[in-house]
């Protein structure tokens, strides 16, 4: 399979961030990903509005969101935040029920038929207790970005900020 390429760099990766809700870290996220030119403001009010039909939070053994979206994205890419604090997300399997999420990872991708193959990837991650737990306690955005590229290989394309 030829590679996805889901940009990403240190400026793209949280670590130690806070923030109130899900909306608030989406939008730190987005944040950071428009500053690299990977999407434009309608990708932003499309993931919020996607995120309220369709929400992302999954309780992993950290629990974890992964909002995504193709509306707005310029380029393919992956932004993190390892949250201080929990920020609530409602469940993908019960949206009437809220989880507390410790790792959000926030991606956008300018062909959907690789959207189901990266997900598929993020979910194996997810489902290793050990490694989530070692993502969880990241302190740092380098430390973080090194992490990624071993989980996601292929998947990541990365350059200097």
């Amino acid at each position: 399979m030829e590679s996805i390429g889901l940009y990403t760099n240190q400026t793209m990766l949280l670590t130690g961030a806070s923030a109130a809700d899900a909306e608030e870290v989406i939008r730190m996220l987005c944040g950071k990903a428009m500053e690299n030119g990977c999407i434009e403001q309608k990708f932003i009010t499309a993931i919020l509005e996607r995120e309220k039909e369709y929400p992302t939070g999954l309780p992993a053994a950290v629990p974890v969101a992964i909002p995504h979206i193709h509306e707005g994205c310029l380029r393919s890419f992956f932004s993190a935040a390892v949250l201080n604090e929990p920020a609530a997300f409602c469940s993908m399997g019960d949206p009437d029920e809220q989880i507390d999420t410790r790792i959000v990872f926030l991606f956008g991708i300018t062909d959907p038929s690789c959207q189901t193959d990266v997900l598929k990837k993020f979910c194996t991650i997810f489902q290793d207790e050990e490694t989530m737990e070692q993502l969880s306690e990241t302190e740092d955005a380098e430390e973080l970005l090194h992490r990624m590229k071993e989980l996601l290989g292929d998947y990541l394309v990365t350059e200097e900020a």
